[in-house]
């Protein structure tokens, strides 16, 4: 089973369109970081138990460190959540 971090993001969106995340920041070991995202790569509609959350692999950078990671938006319940990083 996966592991979701919740993080906040902020994002945009167009009129009938799911949001895209353009920055985010979560707390991990008592440190915040701050990352944003420079390019989506791949997005995917997944329904995980049930749930509609969209999947979105992301270039970014995380506190000035280019990485690769995993971000989902649960249309439900409107949260974020990390998946790797």
């Amino acid at each position: 089973m996966q592991e979701l971090m919740r993080v906040e993001v902020m994002s945009y969106s167009k009129p009938g369109e799911p949001p895209r995340p353009v920055t985010f920041r979560f707390g991990a070991g008592g440190a915040q970081y701050k990352g944003r995202v420079l390019k989506v790569l791949d997005k995917k509609i997944n329904k995980w138990n049930g749930n509609v959350m969209y999947e979105y692999l992301c270039d970014c950078t995380v506190d000035d460190h280019p990485s690769k990671i995993k971000i989902s938006y649960e249309r439900d319940t409107m949260n974020w959540y990390l998946r790797n990083l």
